[in-house]
């Protein structure tokens, strides 16, 4: 189908596609093609479409274009940061000008692609020392100083910014506009679309990372998915090995009340989805920006004292459901007494370990689950099997 369709047609889809579909099916296009179909249209649209394709091909495909872009240095800052989603052009104005001189330089930007929402005000020096908005110069006479029209900035980043940032500021501020400095001097801004194209993209990709399947497609190589399962399934394969190792410990305690073995599921399972409900709220919250202030301790403490609650729950209805099946009070108490606390190591580990993976610089929606059930299986048995071994008399 779209060896059939014109080149302005292909770019158009490319930029309503999602940015993360949009790299693949430029990928399967092929450098010569992208660079046959962006060189027939306007430089500034060709530019707009490579910017939606989160792929190593855009610089290839900038070479092969017999026509030159005049942005095109942007492509040279890394994907994902500031400076590839900036826009070089602003419109600008003194601080000692008047309003009709905004005005004249946002119509300076000739481009009505990109849509700007603010004039950015600079000093004598060039440095950035305010912004204003479309409705202020709309609602202003030609003589009305810049001065005392101007807001201050809320917010700046640098080429360097991580594009996840950018995309929590325009969320948290509301933006339409975000400016890149060098120092405080402007050299860019990042539209709302392009800002919104980071956010899709970071959700789509965490959303990938939290499945563990790190961007695999149904009909893509098997190579490449080997690639994002295998490693995982490896790590998860030794990891229960700790859990069976800790119930070798109590082999003994096992062979004298078998019937204890029926319940180690119970324990360990609870304990791994309460520790995983709360890991994948904490991602949430990362990917999100909602811990922006918000300290370790704090949030430790709350999970912890959520797991107490859960536990006193749960361990009472679990020791009820023992009673009524075993008829074994001691064992109902064993079992309540385990669930209880495994419910509160499942909260404490589950709200720790995505904190501590992100401070040490592992992706926490990917290597969480897998640590965390560890943590709940293995603590689990033991605290289970611990407890029994000491209570043995009252079970037997």
């Amino acid at each position: 189908m779209v060896r059939v369709m014109s080149p302005e047609t292909i770019a158009w889809i490319l930029r309503q596609m999602n940015p993360v579909e949009a790299g693949r099916l430029g990928t399967r296009l092929g450098s010569q093609m992208l660079s046959l179909v962006l060189d027939q249209i306007h430089p500034r649209l060709a530019m707009d479409t490579l910017r939606r394709l989160p792929t190593i091909r855009t610089r290839e495909v900038v070479d092969a274009l017999d026509l030159p872009l005049e942005d095109a240095d942007i492509l040279a800052h890394p994907p994902d940061t500031a400076g590839s989603l900036m826009v070089p052009q602003f419109p600008a104005v003194r601080v000692h000008g008047r309003a009709k001189e905004a005005r004249d330089s946002l119509r300076m930007q000739s481009d009505g692609v990109h849509k700007y929402t603010h004039v950015l005000v600079v000093d004598d020096d060039g440095g950035l020392i305010g912004e204003i908005s479309m409705v202020e110069m709309a609602l202003t006479e030609d003589g009305t100083p810049v001065r005392s029209i101007m807001s201050s900035i809320v917010a700046t980043v640098t080429v360097d910014t991580p594009a996840d940032e950018c995309a929590r500021l325009q969320r948290h501020y509301n933006l339409t506009q975000l400016p890149v400095v060098d120092g405080d001097r402007p050299i860019g801004v990042i539209l709302a679309e392009s800002l919104l194209k980071a956010t899709v993209e970071q959700g789509t990709r965490q959303m990938l990372q939290v499945a563990s399947i790190a961007g695999e497609t149904v009909d893509g190589p098997l190579s490449g998915s080997i690639r994002a399962r295998l490693p995982w399934l490896t790590v998860n394969l030794g990891t229960t090995f700790v859990s069976a190792a800790t119930v070798a410990l109590f082999e003994s305690t096992l062979s004298q009340v078998v019937v204890l073995a029926a319940f180690l599921p119970v324990v360990a399972g609870q304990g791994g989805i309460a520790g995983t409900q709360t890991l994948t709220l904490i991602v949430r919250s990362m990917a999100l920006g909602e811990l922006v202030g918000v300290g370790a301790r704090r949030l430790l403490v709350r999970e912890s004292l959520l797991g107490l609650l859960h536990g006193v729950w749960l361990g009472v209805l679990v020791a009820a459901i023992a009673v009524l099946w075993k008829q074994n009070l001691g064992l109902a108490m064993v079992l309540g007494s385990a669930m209880f606390g495994n419910m509160i190591i499942a909260g404490s580990i589950g709200a720790a370990i995505p904190l501590i993976l992100r401070r040490i610089g592992v992706d926490p929606a990917v290597a969480s689950a897998v640590i965390v059930t560890t943590f709940t299986d293995a603590l689990g048995f033991l605290l289970f099997l611990g407890v029994a071994t000491a209570a043995i008399n009252m079970i037997q």
